[in-house]
């Protein structure tokens, strides 16, 4: 009797084309692959944030007759730094392997009367229903690293508390990742739905592109959240200044401006122009089922190289070393494995990885929900 599709999964070779080849078509994307590169580490200890502090360790040369340089002694937590174990299993549900199994028969017991276009169609579809479970278990630590990253780009730091990561480690306190952040000055306007008619953008890009500049950098973009570009595409400031845009409507009687008008505006004043504005919209879900932001509202992250980070992966001990009727797979550095007992069906996953920004330094963050006392 030729095999189900669950039998046929069961070979090594198998069971990778069917995740590789699935995930090519998945509506969940990786994301942090378009951002990072990736440096293997032996072990799951890296020091890139710290080579500022390993410097020191070395030895400082300084001028005859000069004063020594003065470092802040940092904490342990701060000069070592550790890969997140990222992993989860579950059992497949018995109530799916019974649907599954009644659609694979129904599918062998009927397709003598369907056409080739419908068996494939049919087919396709008790595949994507028989690939969900490790759908999720393929994607799952590539979101966690995507949120880690862009929590980061806008925030400086990276946190992990009861509430997004329920079940995992929580830790105490954020981890700072070196970027400079900055609130807007005391002149300033804060950003919000309450200023509209105040905000002015303007002054704060000139504001954040004069500190790139005293750094010795310049801008080439400044990234935002979807909520914070609705902000800047409403403010008075642009409907006032731009005006017209296609000799047809008047933006003061429209709810707002197009971003991508309000770029090219922004190329053409100030001399040189401002770099422009870039939109970051990815959603995560929490385990209670509401979504949030992964880019942080009310930031403003002023790149001055396109690449800020790397994606720092280990090898989890399974791959060198397999737990026996376990079978296996990897899907951009993630082990996925399958494996049943008396009990069930299991599908699980193991991941080491931590984004590491080791261009901290061509990142400003200024966060335009708060003013400088």
């Amino acid at each position: 009797m030729e095999k189900n599709i669950l039998e046929l999964i069961q070979d090594p070779v198998a069971f990778s084309a069917f995740v590789n080849e699935n995930m090519k078509t998945s509506s969940y994307k990786v994301g942090w692959d378009e951002e990072m590169s990736v440096e293997y580490e032996p072990s799951n200890n890296w020091s890139a944030a710290t080579a500022d502090y390993a410097r020191a360790m070395l030895g400082t040369v300084i001028a005859d007759n000069a004063d020594r340089v003065k470092h802040d002694l940092p904490s342990i937590g701060e000069i070592s730094g550790t890969l997140a174990r990222m992993g989860d299993e579950w059992q497949m549900d018995n109530d799916r392997l019974k649907r599954y199994y009644y659609m694979e028969n129904r599918f062998r017991e009927r397709s003598v009367n369907l056409t080739d276009t419908q068996k494939l169609q049919q087919y396709k579809n008790i595949v994507k229903y028989l690939f969900e479970p490790y759908e999720l278990a393929a994607i799952a630590p590539h979101r966690r690293i995507l949120a880690q990253y862009l929590e980061g780009l806008s925030d400086g730091q990276v946190t992990l508390t009861k509430t997004n990561n329920t079940g995992g480690i929580v830790w105490s306190k954020p981890l700072p990742n070196g970027i400079r952040k900055f609130k807007l000055r005391p002149t300033d306007v804060v950003w919000s739905t309450a200023t509209l008619s105040t905000m002015d953008v303007i002054t704060v890009l000139k504001y954040i592109e004069d500190e790139a500049d005293k750094a010795g950098k310049t801008v080439i973009k400044h990234r935002i959240s979807k909520s914070t570009a609705a902000l800047i595409c409403q403010c008075d400031q642009f409907k006032k200044l731009i005006g017209l845009t296609n000799n047809a409507w008047k933006t003061e009687m429209t709810p707002g401006i197009g971003l991508n008008t309000i770029n090219q505006y922004l190329a053409s004043i100030n001399g040189t122009g401002f770099a422009p504005f870039e939109v970051i919209d990815e959603k995560g879900i929490l385990s209670d089922g509401t979504s949030f932001s992964m880019f942080k509202d009310g930031r403003i992250s002023a790149m001055c190289a396109d690449r800020v980070a790397v994606l720092k992966v280990s090898d989890p001990l399974e791959l060198v070393d397999p737990v026996p009727n376990k079978l296996y797979t990897s899907y951009v550095d993630n082990l996925i494995s399958q494996w049943r007992t008396e009990k069930g069906r299991y599908v699980g996953y193991e991941m080491f990885a931590y984004p590491a920004f080791t261009g901290k330094n061509d990142v400003l963050i200024c966060d335009v929900t708060q003013k400088e006392a």
